[in-house]
């Protein structure tokens, strides 16, 4: 019975863990991604993440430019596997 009381604890923290580490990407607050903007409306992240840009004015600008390095702030959602950025504000970095 200990055993299984050891594991329900421990599986406990490391999904709290988890949480604290991952909710500032996905709470709506403003992050700030550096990437190459790619067809199919995407930037790849520096780390390689993958990011769909949404569908938004600023959004629509930066889709535009293929191929190019921007620094590209908005909020963050995941769904369906996918990270989606609504981009804000950007910049073009090269």
């Amino acid at each position: 019975m200990r055993r299984n009381g050891k594991k329900l604890v421990i599986g406990i923290l490391a999904l709290a863990l988890v949480a604290f580490l991952a909710g500032p990407a996905f709470s709506g607050d403003p992050v700030t991604i550096s990437g190459t903007v790619k067809a199919d409306d995407q930037i790849v992240a520096d780390d390689g993440q993958v990011y769909h840009v949404a569908d938004t004015e600023k959004g629509g600008e930066v889709i535009k430019m293929i191929d190019k390095k921007v620094k590209a702030t908005g909020t963050v959602e995941e769904g369906e596997g996918k990270m989606k950025i609504s981009i804000t504000e950007y910049e073009v970095i090269e």
